[in-house]
């Protein structure tokens, strides 16, 4: 264990030469959802125009908080083609720099590379962020710690690590038990302004009678378009706007919504994560109702 704590931060990455997407903060809001659609990734290091460094990230959390904030007074009856060139004007017309940690959920927190991966992994519990700029010792931006690569990173040294065998019935404040879910016949805004207002990155998507069928994450924003194109899309159910999502991104390797029991361990738990590479799963009771929410950050909290 110790070992694995003290390995530097900057010798877990598969490749030192990884490519870093980043965007400008006088580039349009566009610019950085585009982007992040075609790299599938969410969330990007911004360069700071005036101050000429890197000094914040914009993710996929900003660009939700983003339409709602824009959009989410408009009245359905006014959904008209009016509407969706507004929509469409609007990703052009805001600059990144404008909208950078809107949400409130993703502090630019820099770490040196020579720093031991107990430390990322403290600091970001403390911080309560996805992710750390790493930066070199002369403060140059050359790699991004996230959550899912330190997961990934216990999985392949699962051998040397104790404690994995414990469930979720055995520790009974592993995870977030105040389940924000919404119901399938909702709109998809709702859903989307149910993450703005609680400042989480998805919810879960139940039934008439509570029973889990699906999720909506930050993710789901790319299927309205970075243009703003498909924007009338947030205005659909939520049942129609899963079904047109691809098939294996609401299921796991089970063919069910991706969710543990209280028999689950927290081996299991970190090998659901890299199959899967979501960001949450589900606990729920033998019948299938969600009773509490299990993200990466709370398994990194386990081994804070």
């Amino acid at each position: 264990m110790a070992d694995f704590y003290n390995t530097n931060i900057g010798d877990i990455f598969p490749n030192s030469k990884c490519e870093i997407y980043s965007v400008h903060s006088d580039y349009p809001v566009k610019d950085a959802f585009e982007l992040m659609i075609k790299k599938k990734i969410l969330s990007l290091p911004v360069y700071d125009t005036k101050t000429r460094k890197y000094n914040k990230f914009i993710d996929m959390l900003d660009i939700v908080s983003f339409c709602i904030n824009h959009f989410s007074q408009k009245e359905l009856s006014e959904l008209d083609l009016n509407f969706i060139l507004e929509s469409k004007e609007i990703f052009q017309k805001f600059k990144i720099g404008d909208i950078c940690d809107l949400s409130g959920r993703n502090g630019y927190y820099p770490v040196e590379s020579t720093a031991p991966l107990k430390i990322g992994i403290d600091l970001m519990t403390k911080w309560g962020v996805h992710r750390l700029p790493i930066i070199d010792s002369e403060g140059t931006l050359i790699s991004i710690l996230t959550q899912s690569r330190v997961v990934e990173y216990i999985q392949n040294h699962i051998q040397n690590i104790d404690g994995l065998d414990k469930t979720l019935g055995q520790l009974k404040d592993f995870g977030t038990s105040s389940v924000i879910s919404i119901k399938h016949d909702r709109m998809v805004i709702d859903a989307f302004r149910l993450m703005h207002e609680n400042g989480i990155s998805a919810v879960p998507v139940v039934n008439q009678i509570g029973i889990l069928i699906g999720n909506i994450s930050v993710s789901d924003m790319k299927m309205v378009g970075y243009d703003g194109t498909l924007f009338s899309r947030m205005f659909l159910p939520i049942e129609s706007f899963l079904e047109m999502k691809p098939k294996n991104q609401n299921i796991d390797i089970f063919g069910k919504v991706l969710c543990v029991l209280d028999s689950t361990t927290i081996e299991e738990i970190i090998t659901k994560f890299n199959i899967s590479k979501v960001h949450r799963l589900y606990k729920v009771d033998l019948e299938g109702r969600p009773s509490a929410v299990i993200s990466q950050g709370d398994l990194l909290k386990y081994f804070a």
